[in-house]
């Protein structure tokens, strides 16, 4: 994957280049007057993130002006049947400020946003291609 990406075949986004922390940058669209922070985060090991996130190394950057449409597209396991506290990710660890997670990963389509458990924040979950 690093391959193509560096030769400009495929956008690789959400990548980290550490795995003892993740700072994760937003990409910043604007038309007219939208304007639209996309963050990503591709498929970490779940323990591993999970240990990152618990020991606060998971740093999110925010635009530093203007008011901002925050997206957050993430590749891991959700918190669901019982998969236990550090094999996946857990809603109550995403920052309250942003408005929409799309949450890759998991089998079941749930398309329709849903409120969070936070309740902050809004959930699409598009399900495997299967």
């Amino acid at each position: 994957m690093d391959l193509l990406s560096v030769s400009f075949l495929v956008n690789y986004f959400g990548r980290q280049d550490t795995v003892d922390k993740a700072d994760i940058a937003p990409i910043l669209l604007k038309k007219g007057e939208t304007q639209v922070a996309l963050y990503g985060l591709g498929s970490v090991r779940d323990e591993r993130l999970n240990r990152m996130w618990q020991g606060k190394k998971v740093r999110f950057q925010k635009p530093s002006e203007g008011e901002w449409f925050n997206m957050f597209a993430l590749h891991q396991n959700r918190d669901i049947s019982n998969r236990g506290s550090k094999n996946c990710v857990h809603e109550t660890m995403i920052p309250e400020w942003m408005d929409l997670i799309v949450w890759g990963h998991e089998k079941e389509c749930l398309i329709q946003p849903r409120e969070s458990v936070v309740g902050t924040f809004r959930i699409t979950q598009p399900g495997s291609s299967r």
